[in-house]
């Protein structure tokens, strides 16, 4: 398949801020003297706010306010954002190449539009892209596919002829449900082995991922 377009999750695949959220969650429960519950935060990643703050309450298991806990979470995060926003090695690389190319970009992430406005435009890569398409501005997170068509339809395209992008498995499914052809990059999280069997390409960084997919040659490196 050629290409139309390509679309990306952003958190976790672009940004390497996964590990900065989890160590500000992690932080903000102690704080409020709860354990750390590391596996909280991994089992949210992908998720919809609505649906990871579902997840996330009931890990506090009333010992503590939801809204007090995402106020001090948020305070924890912000420090260190306003510090460094980490980028993922070769992200920008390949973004560089594939507008270069004449291919639209979009970002589909669960993260809310203006936040990941903010960030992508804090380090520079927002102008590669020609769409941001939030979980704010869908129905259904991921995995539901509905944010990939979302992003396919504001450039133009159907998702089935698109590149997607992803680290997680929920947002592999999402996209995979989509039509898109599905590269995932793994982050924290390995992808289990029932889920490598779904034939996907799975690679260790972004521009092994393109190289595989056809996206891009090694010349272009």
């Amino acid at each position: 398949m050629t290409p139309q377009a390509v679309l990306f999750d952003m958190d976790g695949l672009l940004l390497d801020t996964e590990r900065v959220c989890l160590e500000s969650f992690v932080a903000a429960r102690r704080i409020h003297n709860l354990p750390d519950d590391e596996h909280v935060f991994l089992s949210v990643i992908g998720l919809r706010g609505p649906d990871a703050s579902q997840v996330i309450r009931h890990s506090l298991n009333d010992a503590l306010d939801l809204k007090v806990f995402d106020e001090t979470w948020e305070e924890q995060l912000k420090m260190r954002y306003d510090q460094e926003i980490p980028v993922k090695q070769g992200a920008a690389q390949l973004l560089e190449i594939l507008v270069s190319k004449g291919l639209p970009l979009a970002v589909a992430t669960s993260t809310p539009t203006k936040i990941a406005r903010h960030k992508l435009g804090k380090i520079g890569l927002l102008p590669h892209f020609n769409t941001v398409i939030g979980g704010d501005m869908v129905m259904h997170g991921k995995p539901n596919p509905e944010i990939y068509h979302r992003a396919a339809t504001e450039l133009g395209f159907d998702a089935n002829v698109c590149y997607a992008f992803e680290d997680s498995e929920p947002g592999a499914t999402a996209a995979m449900a989509s039509g898109a052809k599905t590269i995932q990059i793994p982050d924290m999280i390995p992808p289990s082995p029932e889920f490598i069997k779904r034939g996907h390409i799975i690679a260790p960084t972004l521009l092994d991922g393109a190289v595989l997919a056809g996206l891009i040659e090694t010349h272009d490196l």
